[in-house]
């Protein structure tokens, strides 16, 4: 855009100085030298064509179906990219697909524009050529205002490229600075990040303490249960013993008739201390089935706790990666900003000096 604002420059420039000097010459070679310089000059126009681009309508493209998301997709479905690192790509990539749709739609209305202006200058080049042909009867005076008419046109022509280009330029900075904007936005505050990490590592002491805790009450369930189990051992041995004690005395009752009343009672003795050594058989079974499922409840959830450590863990190492590449990209960031602020300055230097340099061929 620069070098087409100098090249106007140039060329009206040129055309001042030629038309000093065909000033100095004869009458009657003015008519030609102003003749020759009009065809230059149609000569010197660009012939200005409308570009055609082929432009896809991203508008209606399904960002579901795009190769970047199921690439993406392939990978967290692969276990190589997280669920966070994979919606933030999302977002980075929607970002971008809407900034080249607003820049289609822009690239479009310049076209239009491209084509409108094409037709105006033709539309004035057709004029031009009608008045070169028609007779060359004009006086001297004649020719120089005709001489100097066309020397404006030209300057207000490149005043126009130049602040049109000016013009596109700073709606493309303005952009980028919108865009740059947003981006500076999402980045999370330091002071932020520090508190979601502190919290996060109170959080992961707390259940390590409490893993700790719950370590030591299943050492203490454990060494109960085989206390309970020795003890449930030994009472068997005792009922077997006393099983077999009944098998004897059993045996002296059939021996021993002359002694049925003491044997009689020494049943009845024996039978409830039978009755009373399988209910507490019974009553130990019971508290070892429970201290069994307690034992396996508390070792679930010690593992589910155990889980949930690793993947605070885990994402606690995400968000620090996310932190040291979220300052990277904001080092970036500042420095593309006052690199946009220094180029808009130089814009709007430039603008103020063509609209000083208009309004000097103005008064």
């Amino acid at each position: 855009m620069e070098y087409n604002s100098k090249d106007a420059e140039e060329e009206t420039e040129d055309e001042e100085e030629g038309l000093k000097e065909a000033e100095g010459e004869e009458q009657e070679k003015e008519e030609v030298t102003a003749t020759s310089e009009t065809d230059d000059d149609q000569e010197d126009l660009p012939s200005v064509l409308v570009p055609t681009v082929n432009i896809r309508e991203e508008r209606l493209i399904n960002l579901a179906e795009t190769p970047a998301f199921l690439c993406l997709h392939e990978l967290h479905s692969k276990g190589k990219l997280p669920g966070t690192r994979m919606a933030e790509l999302k977002a980075k990539y929607t970002l971008l697909h809407d900034t080249v749709v607003s820049t289609q739609e822009s690239e479009v209305q310049l076209l239009e524009n491209a084509k409108r202006f094409t037709e105006q200058i033709q539309q004035q080049q057709v004029c031009l050529q009608q008045a070169e042909d028609f007779p060359n009867v004009f006086t001297t005076e004649v020719c120089k205002l005709r001489e100097q008419l066309l020397k404006y046109q030209n300057e207000y022509t490149a005043a126009q490229e130049r602040e049109y280009n000016i013009q596109y330029r700073l709606t493309s900075l303005t952009e980028e600075k919108s865009i740059i904007l947003k981006e500076f936005e999402k980045i999370p505050k330091p002071g932020e990040i520090e508190k979601k990490t502190r919290l996060l590592k109170e959080s992961t002491e707390e259940l390590r303490k409490e893993v700790i805790q719950r370590r030591l009450e299943i050492k203490n369930l454990r060494e109960d249960v085989v206390l309970k189990q020795k003890q449930l051992v030994r009472e068997q041995k005792e009922l077997e013993e006393l099983m077999e004690y009944q098998v004897g005395l059993k045996d002296d009752v059939v021996h021993h008739q002359s002694v049925p009343v003491q044997i009689t009672k020494e049943i009845e003795k024996m039978t409830r201390k039978k009755v009373e050594t399988e209910k507490k058989n019974i009553v130990l079974e019971s508290e070892l089935k429970e201290l069994s499922d307690s034992l396996k409840k508390l070792e679930n959830k010690v593992n589910t706790l155990a889980e949930e450590r690793d993947d605070i863990m885990k994402e606690v190492e995400g968000k620090r990666t996310l932190l040291e590449v979220k300052e990277r990209e904001y080092g970036q960031l500042l420095k593309l900003l006052e690199l946009t602020k220094e180029n808009e300055a130089s814009s709007l230097a430039e603008r103020l000096l063509i609209f000083l340099h208009i309004l000097s061929f103005k008064f």
